[in-house]
């Protein structure tokens, strides 16, 4: 199994996330969420413009590939001192095979160029009903740091935990010297 990322940059690329989006929402999330409230969501986050928005607000997307075939995406936003990750989505037919693990890893990778220099830790919010990503997440590393309820519109609420990853920076760099 080959696996590769792709930055999502044309038209065509934000339609596949949007078709990739539509395929995981409606097959992962039916038991925590309502149909009205998926629709909803993908509508307001994950549809073509939605997507065509964030771009443009600087949030970065990956496609994730496994073997040439799309198998999920990845989102995220520098935003300083850490790193926000929007979205880690992952078809159903390719769960379970490491993709979550190698997704995480490409920041291990990305924390030592210049333009992360300043990233400490890892950020992200999950569905608190969502016990399979909030085990995957523990399992790299990531720890519970807060609760938060948001009202996303529509009188839809959403209630995650705040994750979190710190970032070791003492992995060889600098001669163990603190970046």
């Amino acid at each position: 199994m080959r696996f590769d990322v792709m930055p999502v940059a044309t038209e065509k690329q934000i339609e596949e996330i949007e078709v990739a989006a539509n395929n995981v929402w409606h097959n992962y999330y039916k038991d925590i969420f309502s149909k009205e409230q998926i629709s909803y969501m993908l509508d307001k986050y994950q549809s073509k413009e939605a997507v065509k928005r964030q771009i443009e607000n600087k949030y970065i997307y990956y496609m994730l590939l496994v073997d040439d075939q799309m198998a999920g995406y990845l989102c995220f936003k520098n935003r300083g001192d850490h790193i926000f990750i929007s979205r880690l989505y992952i078809k159903a037919e390719f769960r379970r095979q490491g993709l979550a693990r190698r997704s995480i890893a490409l920041f291990d990778t990305m924390v030592k160029s210049e333009e992360f220099r300043n990233i400490r830790k890892l950020r992200l919010n999950v569905e608190r009903k969502n016990k399979f990503a909030i085990n995957v997440y523990e399992h790299l590393g990531f720890s519970k740091v807060n609760a938060v309820d948001t009202d996303i519109g529509n009188g839809f609420m959403c209630s995650d935990f705040v994750m979190e990853k710190k970032i070791n920076r003492n992995q060889g760099d600098n001669n163990g010297k603190k970046a």
